[in-house]
């Protein structure tokens, strides 16, 4: 009995040992590797859809995933948002020329949207965000008429932003998306011209780590 108390205790002595000499190493590791940041968030989306007949910033909603690496003053972060807009839109009432003519109707569109974000901290707390955005819209309706196919569905864009990394694992920001293509599908909507978003936010997050 007496011997297998001192197997034990000198087992794990041993470990513990073994342990602490392993922690510097460990420690090492975990330095070298870069930070993991993931979270929510949730904002406010102003939206304007320029060359439309009403092209103005109107407020919808934005929330949604994100999940960041970072390492020293460099990183990558890549959201995944849902955005709420309603959209001020041009449609044909008279469409035989001369005499075309257009009135504007109000169409509430959510829209999935992506952006890959590259970040440089410049001071304090506070990261320059800059990168693409792919866009996609979900649905487009006034009441019960769709007018998803009057959009081409697919966006790109070109995101530039400010972000904070405050205490108890806070987040805030506030960005600029610059649209880079034409949704007007002429074919189905009937109105020519070039039609593209411009979009402010401002958000909060949450890092869970």
């Amino acid at each position: 009995m007496k011997r297998i108390f001192l197997l034990t205790t000198l087992s794990l002595f041993l470990f513990a040992t073994h342990s602490e000499a392993q922690i510097p190493v460990v420690s090492k590791v975990t330095k070298a590797l870069p930070k993991v940041d993931l979270g929510l968030k949730v904002g406010a989306n102003f939206q304007e859809l320029s060359g439309n007949l009403s092209s103005q910033y109107r407020g919808g909603v934005v929330g949604g995933l994100f999940v960041g690496l970072h390492k020293n003053r460099m990183g990558v972060q890549v959201e995944g948002l849902v955005k709420t807009v309603d959209y001020q839109v041009k449609v044909p009432m008279v469409t035989m020329p001369p005499f075309a003519t257009y009135t504007s109707v109000s169409v509430n569109a959510i829209s999935l949207e992506v952006p890959v974000l590259f970040e440089y901290k410049i001071f304090w707390h506070i990261w320059a965000q800059a990168g693409p955005e792919f866009s996609s819209i979900i649905t487009a309706k006034n009441g019960s008429t769709d007018y998803k196919n009057n959009f081409d569905s697919h966006d790109f864009g070109a995101v530039i932003g400010l972000e904070a990394h405050l205490p108890m694992k806070l987040n805030i920001g506030a960005r600029y998306i610059y649209g880079l293509t034409n949704i007007n599908n002429e074919s189905v909507s009937g109105v020519a011209g070039s039609m593209k978003n411009r979009t402010a936010q401002i958000y909060v997050g949450f890092r869970f780590i």
